[in-house]
């Protein structure tokens, strides 16, 4: 007899794409002091969704929606009269397969690496990170765009490696919501991570907590490994539907790439380009019978006002990206937090058709893709801006000092924040019509100075894109600002604001307050036979075959 996968368990929209939230993992009720203990972690280095499901959905409560596992006794989920496709609202997890196996669905094309000399080194399929489960097996079914269930990939890069070999696990997290035979279009968390694996006993618990498996019954444990970040990795896929809206990630210089027609099989080509990054990690373990560790789990718990040591068992919480806010409440009784354990290697992007920063309203979605943002912050309040009818903001919260820091200036984690608009999408949502905008990017601390390690890019590129990044600034600064600026118009001056709250630290010595850091923006001609083209930046240049006016 087989047990039904999943009896009940509630996953939100934002556990679910990008692994935020807590899931309290308890153990058994403990018999004594030994056996009960907190864990706590702050991370987005890992799968936030591991392994294959076929689910129903139930009731809705407080945006919780509760899945029950299909499935029962059958050997195809599917069969699972309770789960019958007409009438039921479904939900599949499941991961991207590779083109030469999948040549009609949602697929994975190639994976790439590109080296410093700027050659794109084609990766190799190497095998599979785990086997898929028996008991959550499902078939294919193409009328509904579900593919077989799917375990994810292992590649390997001619020359690349990191510090247990060169196996790279990329994993194409894939969420389908069903509603009565109807497929929504997919949402896909694709990224790509140094790996290695070793042989542990499915009993060792204590061995297999780091273990990154999509099949809990496997032996062979697949675990993170340390790899250097600014590689460039670029992803191609093969996608039923072209990816509209936004494009989150953890990633830099971003590129993207969308084909503006489909496939003889109705699929649009997408190509994603841009480096790893290093994003902080946290995770720390407390012991009842351990006095110290103790009282400090009393202050966390208190801050949080969850888990407290009355609760008699082990507990696990672990933390996502949009922690923000759980994290500027532990920081703030627990120095501690300001020290980053490590900073992990990570690519990572989000594709996700709702993907809608906050009251943007519909007169500038054309459903077409607009904007892709990125930092590298271990946590964000949103993952996309919010938008106030003026201006953009962005939360960042993360701890000040890198792995091992003491020094408040030489140990401070470096931010990253990148922000790629098309043209059109810009031009609509600041009313900017034929004029070039003015464009500043501006970095300011709480008190009203230029943070002057900041460095800022800005301006429009050639391949219709305006490009935005700001490097260099540190978290433990109170407040961030990043300011795009529009030249007036009939109503006003139109602006981009991305401000950043970080927790509160020791204040260095404030610099002395100077001028904000200014890209000018340049605009030259360009001429190709007939054809003049206009490019702007802070330093334009003619694209190949034109030539400056």
């Amino acid at each position: 007899m087989r047990i039904r996968p999943a009896s009940n368990f509630f996953l939100s929209l934002a556990l679910a794409i990008s692994g935020v939230g807590v899931l309290g993992i308890t153990q058994a009720k403990a018999v004594d002091d030994s056996e009960v203990y907190r864990v706590m972690s702050f991370r987005d280095d890992k799968d936030p969704i591991s392994g294959n499901y076929l689910s129903k959905a139930g009731a809705t409560t407080g945006g919780a929606t509760s899945y029950t596992g299909c499935g029962a006794e059958e050997d195809d989920l599917w069969d699972d009269a309770n789960c019958a496709v007409a009438t039921s609202v479904l939900q599949v997890r499941n991961y991207l397969p590779t083109c030469d196996k999948e040549v009609t669905l949602n697929c994975i094309e190639s994976i790439s690496w590109r080296k410093d000399d700027g050659t794109l080194v084609k990766g190799a399929l190497a095998g599979t990170r785990g086997s898929i489960n028996p008991d959550f097996f499902f078939s294919r079914k193409e009328a509904l765009g579900v593919s077989e269930a799917t375990p994810p990939q292992i590649y390997t890069f001619a020359g690349l490696t990191h510090s247990k070999g060169n196996n790279f696990a990329v994993t194409g997290h894939l969420t389908q919501d069903i509603n009565k035979g109807v497929t929504a279009p997919a949402k896909i968390l694709l990224s790509i991570a140094p790996v290695y694996s070793e042989i542990v006993s499915i009993d060792d618990e204590v061995a297999r907590a780091e273990c990154f498996n999509v099949n809990e019954k496997d032996t062979k444990c697949w675990k993170l490994a340390t790899a250097s970040d600014g590689v460039v990795f670029k992803t191609d896929l093969k996608l039923l539907n072209k990816p509209q809206g936004w494009i989150s990630g953890r990633l830099t210089s971003p590129k993207v790439d969308i084909a503006t027609t489909a496939d003889v099989v109705k699929r649009y080509a997408v190509s994603i380009e841009g480096a790893n990054i290093g994003i902080p990690t946290i995770s720390k373990r407390y012991e009842f019978s351990n006095a110290d560790q103790k009282a400090k789990w009393e202050k966390i718990s208190t801050a949080l006002n969850q888990a407290p040591w009355t609760d008699r068992r082990g507990v696990v919480i672990p933390w996502g990206p949009e922690a923000f806010s759980y994290f500027n409440k532990v920081v703030a009784v627990d120095k501690e937090y300001d020290v980053a354990d490590k900073l992990a290697a990570v690519w990572r992007v989000v594709l996700d058709p709702t993907n809608v920063p906050k009251s943007y309203g519909t007169s500038c979605s054309t459903g077409d893709f607009q904007g892709f943002v990125s930092s590298n912050s271990m946590t964000y309040g949103t993952a996309l801006p919010n938008y106030d009818g003026e201006t953009m903001s962005y939360d960042v919260a993360s701890p000040h000092y890198k792995p091992g820091g003491k020094d408040y200036a030489a140990d401070a984690f470096s931010g990253r924040y990148d922000l790629l608009l098309t043209e059109a999408y810009a031009r609509c949502v600041w009313g900017i019509k034929d004029a070039l905008p003015k464009i500043e990017v501006n970095v300011y601390k709480t008190d009203g100075s230029v943070d002057s390690s900041a460095k800022v890019v800005g301006g429009l590129d050639a391949s219709g894109f305006f490009k935005f990044s700001a490097t260099g600034f540190t978290f433990s600064s109170p407040k961030i600002k990043i300011k795009l600026t529009a030249p007036p118009t009939t109503g006003g001056t139109p602006a981009v604001t991305q401000e950043a709250d970080a927790p509160a630290a020791a204040p260095a010595a404030a610099p002395a307050a100077k001028a904000p850091a200014k890209v000018v923006v340049k605009s030259i001609s360009c001429v190709k036979g007939k054809i003049v083209k206009k490019v702007s930046g802070s330093n334009p240049k003619c694209p190949a075959g034109f030539k400056k006016k």
